[in-house]
């Protein structure tokens, strides 16, 4: 017989060390649990005084919360575009970093007065993180492109305190949200403004520039090429008048030189003038007179040329006749002694319009030679201005556009100043909590059940693997490969009974008051702390 079991023949009892759990059936475990109910039995009961007496020791916290939603910009962004580029979901981020930031904490701990128990058990650092521990910031409705509403909730030991911090940090987060969009309104008004000054400065030696280079080459510029084109003409019409109007005067030189009678003044006769030659003086002047007032191609001109030459060819017939008739010749008159002051005279003043004719010709010319020389060069000069027109058009466009954006950026600031943007609006203050939000003292004194339990169970079954007694028939026959023949249970006396209730009752009592006792302790610790 060993351990209470007798056996067919004894052989070696293999050790407990040298067996696993897992190979264990789970009948196996509630034997073992079953066997060893006192200890589960008591760690449960201590985990569970203990939960439920910290449960009860647990002071109570309140907790009130806001719900603040998004309104959105009051003018559609057709007619004033925002100049705030970031999303809901970012700023947000941003506004809560800034609102709990440990020196943002710190000015409102100040100024509400929090944690005044705490001042000189805790440190500074470690109050602002009690602090952020108790703020949470939570969405409260989201949709698909934009968020609607977001919770500010506080937690506290007064009801009072956490609606006032609750309230405070709405207040913080609607006026931080301003302040952030004034920023970028303002960050990017000046930002523009700064962009149009320096433009404008560029702008303004563009500007200069070209001014003076059309000042200076006034006569070369691309729009003078049609003041160059009609002067050329101008010039040209001029010219051919001046042309015509020397052949004219050579004509009537010539025609002078050839029909003119002499006259002999020293001699004190002259050579007599015959009818023809009369008629041929008076239709050549008329025909000067035509030509000046209809010009060479007049129907009048024309036939009056014709009627010229019709005269001089009689003129030329009756000097013959003259030269063959058998007439005593006067002695001829010498080129010294032949002379006309009439036809000198006259000779003498078709010289000087052919002589003023050429000058204005001469200047004619000069002047035909410089708009041409201008024409030719436009093409060069506009090359050379071309590129100074491009970039003073380029800065022109640019300070258009950067004004039309400064005039968007400064009706998007107006309308924020206006409160008709984007805001963030209190739907919903935080209210002074009337019961306390925790601790929930039946979940707490149920997991520490749970717990107890979970602890007693594992305690056993540690106890169960270095312990290298037998525990079961089925057991000292799975280890001795053995039948057992009989198993005989452990026999106590009354007194043995009654000793061993004492004992356990004073184990449960015991176990519960340590557990209450130290529940007690950590909480006085907790408090103090």
């Amino acid at each position: 017989m060993l351990g209470g079991l007798s056996v067919a023949n004894q052989t070696p009892v293999p050790s407990r060390s040298s067996r696993g759990l897992g190979d264990l059936e789970p009948r196996d475990y509630l034997a073992i649990v079953r066997r060893r109910k006192l200890p589960v039995m008591l760690c449960t009961l201590g985990f569970f005084a203990f939960s439920s007496m910290l449960a009860i020791r647990l002071p109570n916290f309140y907790r009130s919360e806001t719900l603040i939603m998004v309104d959105p910009q009051q003018v559609p962004s057709t007619y004033v575009q925002s100049t705030v580029s970031t999303t809901i979901q970012d700023r947000l981020a941003t506004i809560q970093e800034q609102v709990m930031s440990a020196t943002h904490l710190q000015r409102t701990i100040d100024d509400l007065g929090l944690y005044s128990e705490l001042r000189g058990k805790l440190s500074e650092q470690e109050i602002i993180a009690k602090m952020q521990k108790a703020t949470s910031v939570e969405v409260a409705n989201s949709g698909e492109r934009r968020m609607s509403s977001f919770r500010i909730a506080f937690q506290a030991p007064d009801p009072q305190t956490a609606s006032k911090v609750a309230n405070k940090l709405a207040a913080e987060f609607i006026g931080q949200n301003q302040r952030v969009r004034m920023q970028q309104f303002n960050g990017a008004a000046e930002f523009l403004g700064s962009e149009m000054r320096e433009t404008k400065a560029q702008l303004e030696v563009k500007e200069q520039e070209l001014q003076r280079i059309k000042v200076q080459n006034v006569t070369d510029l691309p729009e003078s090429k049609q003041y160059h084109l009609e002067a050329l003409n101008n010039l040209r019409g001029q010219l051919h008048a001046a042309q015509d109007r020397i052949n004219r005067a050579r004509e009537e030189k010539a025609a002078l030189q050839q029909y003119a009678p002499t006259v002999d003044l020293d001699a004190g006769a002259y050579t007599a003038v015959s009818p023809i030659q009369t008629k041929i003086q008076k239709t050549e002047a008329q025909l000067r007179e035509l030509r000046a007032r209809y010009g060479p191609n007049h129907p009048d001109v024309r036939k009056l040329e014709s009627t010229l030459a019709d005269l001089r060819g009689q003129g030329e017939a009756e000097k013959k006749q003259q030269e063959s008739a058998a007439m005593p010749k006067a002695p001829p008159i010498t080129a010294a002694r032949a002379r006309n002051p009439v036809l000198e005279a006259e000779q003498a003043k078709l010289d000087q319009e052919i002589k003023e004719q050429s000058e204005i010709q001469k200047q004619l010319q000069e002047q035909i030679n410089l708009h041409t020389e201008k024409l030719e060069q436009g093409p060069v000069f506009e090359q050379r201005i071309s590129s100074l027109m491009r970039d003073y058009d380029s800065l022109r466009t640019h300070y258009q556009n950067l004004l039309d954006k400064k005039l968007s950026a400064e009706m998007a600031k107006e309308l924020e100043w206006r409160q008709q943007g984007e805001r963030f609006v209190v739907l919903d203050r935080a209210p002074v909590p009337q019961s306390p939000a925790g601790p929930n003292r039946p979940l707490i004194s149920l997991g520490g059940l749970i717990l107890g339990t979970l602890a007693g169970v594992a305690l056993v079954l540690a106890m169960e693997f270095n312990d290298e007694s037998v525990g079961s028939e089925r057991e000292a026959a799975t280890i001795l490969g053995k039948a057992v023949l009989v198993g005989i249970p452990q026999i106590y006396s009354l007194r043995e009974k009654r000793k061993l209730r004492l004992k356990l009752m004073g184990a449960f009592i015991g176990t519960a008051a340590g557990a209450v006792l130290l529940a007690y302790a950590v909480s006085m610790l907790g408090a103090g702390l």
